[in-house]
């Protein structure tokens, strides 16, 4: 009994304590030096309290702080990560669309073929009963004054002849189909000749009809090494669309003729658009004294 109360003295001796060491470090009597003093001595007495208290509930304001902050911390960071995730997707968006205005301005940009009406269209893509690689489906048909025979091109140059054309889509051969013949002409020498896509290399193009080997055996009468190639006045097709450049002359024929091999300028097997020359076809080439073409060409 004695202890218990000798120990409820001494919690309210402390408590005493506490409360007069608060009193006197809350009043403010500025220059009243006993006060001064005394409140020196309580904050000198309170230090190892003090000290403890803080060591004691460090931590647990610490996890205090933690589970607190906690929901606002992960609230914090998804909003970032959406962040980041809305500025990746926008830039991909952006590269889409710049990439798809890149392809409809290739298409669009066609300078070499003045006094024909053209149309813009597009590609499509995974087209149903198309398993030919030289054969592409546009969305353009009938409806839109698109006929069999027509060429299309990009502003690289030719890429094909329209084949089959439904009320609002059609089929296009390219140029890179070695059954599709193309007159055309080399700028180098003016040579007219015959020429077709190269089996197994959608890339190249064969003129193997209609260019003679010089006569002479001068080599410099051979087209140079890189120079034009364009479709042919005597031609179905408008004349000085680009084909592409000369990439190597050799002689076929025991040295009769030229066989000369054409790095086509446009890439069939990459293509967003393309333009449709809305030019009527001839059904066949036209035949003249100085055509190579004749009425059995296809």
């Amino acid at each position: 009994m004695a202890v218990a109360q000798r120990s409820g003295r001494s919690r309210y001796r402390l408590l005493l304590l506490i409360l007069t060491a608060a009193t006197l470090l809350t009043l403010d009597f500025r220059g009243f030096g006993p006060l001064e003093t005394a409140q020196s001595r309580v904050r000198d007495v309170l230090e190892p309290v003090v000290s403890a208290v803080d060591v004691a509930l460090g931590p647990v304001a610490e996890v205090w702080t933690v589970m607190f902050s906690y929901n606002d911390l992960r609230s914090e960071n998804a909003r970032l990560r959406d962040e980041v995730d809305r500025l990746g997707s926008a830039d991909i968006r952006s590269a889409a669309q710049q990439d798809a205005f890149d392809r409809l301005l290739a298409t669009t940009g066609v300078t070499y073929v003045e006094g024909v009406e053209r149309l813009t269209a597009t590609v499509l893509r995974d087209s149903v009963g198309n398993f030919d690689d030289d054969v592409m489906s546009i969305d353009v048909g009938r409806r839109h004054g698109v006929a069999p025979g027509m060429a299309v091109v990009t502003s690289a140059g030719f890429v094909g002849r329209v084949e089959t054309v439904d009320a609002v889509s059609s089929t296009v051969t390219t140029v890179s189909d070695p059954a599709l013949v193309i007159g055309v002409r080399l700028l180098d020498t003016g040579d007219v000749g015959l020429g077709h896509g190269m089996v197994g290399d959608p890339t190249k193009f064969e003129v193997d009809a209609g260019l003679r080997w010089p006569e002479t055996g001068d080599l410099s009468e051979l087209p140079t090494i890189g120079s034009p190639v364009v479709t042919a006045a005597g031609s179905r097709y408008p004349a000085d669309i680009p084909v592409g450049r000369v990439a190597s002359v050799e002689p076929a024929e025991a040295g009769l003729a030229q066989l000369v091999t054409v790095e086509l300028a446009a890439d069939t097997q990459d293509l967003g658009y393309v333009t449709v020359l809305l030019q009527t076809p001839e059904d066949e080439a036209p035949v003249g004294p100085d055509s190579p073409f004749s009425q059995e060409s296809p």
